[in-house]
């Protein structure tokens, strides 16, 4: 297998415009919707008489630190699979850096802008051989799309209708939660089935396909990119069929292992929160359900991050599990610790990351002139 390491050149336009999407000052449209959205539930939802209810006592805080263990062996789930992924090209504290910037560029851009864009841009200048770039990337992409599309069949079996969303009693229920779920758990399969298809199945067509769509008049405005993808698609597809089973069962369990994380966090928080929340599994599982249910619903955010609507959003989803007033704490905690806090770690690493980057690209101009 021809898989090369890749070299730094001067960046191109496409280079330019990811470090322009993770700079800084990106940082505030997000918080500025983040703030919206918390002056909203304050308005709408605030009770001093349910906040006061509140038991800020030892156990409440215990809870909600064993919900911040969960966070962070969420990010140690996600950095594993980078390590798998990448084969060891880095040491595992390198790759709990990137994940740090895999995570901070997704919560400054849109879902069709974030990661994997980004991604590729951060691997290639950390100098990763191309096809391990590729196969890090979309690999990554499938397994996250498919941890969904498999999932929410078995739980709907197991809970039906109610898990969409509080007051369902049936599928055919005509709102906007039951009419977004049905619409976006589409989308998502349909993405993780041409996932698979052109990167396990035949990756040939995919190139075929995206450089004869890179030719059309009516996508030239992304005949770069889906050059680019092409490429990737045939690197990616070769890497990974060079792989044993164990590296393909390493990546699953650790994409299983951080989504779980992800939804048993917010469970956590409502347990420190509302000490009368059952603690049998059948609640906690219930609950869970919801909250992929809502994920699912949210996967296409229009908003950096979902800032701002993942707030609203969760206040509203648990409100059958949580009373009004009290939902909205859970929301703002859950957030100030899985996206605030990835945003304030960002703004740490990100700065010296691409300092780095740009001292070693001054240092290769000067050993070549």
């Amino acid at each position: 297998m021809n898989d090369t390491t890749n070299e730094q050149e001067p960046l191109d336009e496409e280079g330019r415009e990811v470090l322009r999407s993770i700079r800084l000052s990106r940082m505030i449209f997000p918080v500025l919707l983040g703030l919206a959205a918390v002056g909203y539930l304050f308005y709408s939802q605030f009770d001093l008489e349910r906040f006061q209810s509140i038991h800020w006592s030892g156990t409440a805080f215990l809870w909600l630190g064993a919900a911040l263990l969960v966070l962070f062996l969420r990010h140690l789930s996600y950095t594993y699979r980078l390590f798998v992924l990448t084969r060891g090209q880095f040491s595992f504290r390198k790759c709990l850096e990137l994940m740090v910037l895999w995570e901070f560029s997704s919560a400054l851009t849109p879902t069709s802008k974030g990661g994997p864009f980004v991604m590729i841009f951060v691997l290639t200048q950390e100098k990763l051989p191309a096809g391990r770039t590729a196969a890090a990337v979309l690999y990554a992409m499938v397994c996250d799309s498919g941890f969904f599309v498999l999932t929410l069949p078995l739980l709907l079996l197991v809970y039906g209708p109610p898990m969409l969303y509080p007051g369902m009693t049936g599928f055919s229920d005509v709102s906007l939660a039951s009419g977004t779920f049905f619409i976006t758990y589409g989308m998502i399969l349909t993405y993780w089935l041409l996932l698979v298809f052109f990167l396990i199945l035949n990756p040939k067509a995919a190139n075929t396909l995206l450089q004869w769509m890179a030719k059309l008049p009516f996508f030239k405005r992304f005949s770069k990119r889906l050059s680019f993808w092409g490429n990737e698609f045939k690197l990616a597809a070769m890497e990974m069929r060079s792989q044993k089973w164990d590296y393909h069962f390493k990546v699953i369990v650790a994409t299983v292992g951080s989504w779980t994380g992800k939804f048993i966090m917010i469970n956590l928080i409502i347990i420190a929160l509302v000490p009368a929340t059952p603690l049998d599994g059948s609640t906690q599982a219930f609950i869970y359900a919801r909250l992929v249910a809502m994920f699912t619903m949210l996967t296409f955010s229009p908003t950096p991050g979902g800032a701002g609507l993942y707030e609203i959003a969760l206040a509203n989803f648990i409100s059958d599990q949580v009373p009004q007033g009290i939902g909205m704490v859970v929301a703002l905690i859950w957030r100030g610790m899985a996206y605030y806090g990835y945003l304030l770690v960002g703004a740490l690493v990100v700065p010296g990351w691409v300092a780095a980057r740009m001292r070693e690209r001054a240092a290769n101009k000067s050993a070549t002139t």
